[in-house]
C-alpha cells in the first residue's frame, strides 16, 4: 500500500470540500505518511488494526492536524482496489468526514 495518492474529502461537521495528494511509505517497519492539502504538508504515522468481529477487516488509522485541529481517520477497503475510504472526525463530531485515497500510477 505505500505509495503516492490522489485524496477527495469532506471535512467533519462541515459540508465543504477539499482535494490534496498523500504519500505512504514503509520505513523500517513504520508508516509514514506526509498529508498535502492546499499547499500545506502535515506528516504523521498510520497503522493498521483491524475491525473486531470475525472478518477482521483491515483499517488504516491515522491521527493528523488539518485546518488547525487535530483528526483521526479510520479507512478501509483495500483489498479489491488499492484505494482507501472512510471517516475523518474531531473529539467530538456531530457529522464525520469522508475521505478517499486513489492511487497514482
Amino acid at each position: 500500500m505505500a505509495g503516492e495518492y490522489d485524496l477527495i474529502g469532506r471535512k467533519a461537521d462541515s459540508s465543504a470540500t477539499y482535494i490534496g495528494h498523500v504519500t505512504l511509505r514503509d520505513e523500517n517497519g513504520i508508516l509514514q505518511v506526509t498529508r498535502t492539502i492546499e499547499g500545506k504538508a502535515d506528516k504523521c504515522v498510520a497503522r493498521f488494526d483491524t475491525v473486531a468481529g470475525a472478518d477482521r477487516i483491515p483499517v488504516l488509522r491515522m491521527h493528523f492536524h488539518f485546518d488547525g485541529k487535530e483528526y483521526d481517520a479510520s479507512l478501509s477497503d483495500p483489498d479489491n482496489y488499492p484505494r482507501f475510504t472512510g471517516y475523518v472526525y474531531l473529539a467530538a463530531t456531530k457529522s464525520p468526514g469522508l475521505e478517499a485515497l486513489f492511487p497514482i500510477h
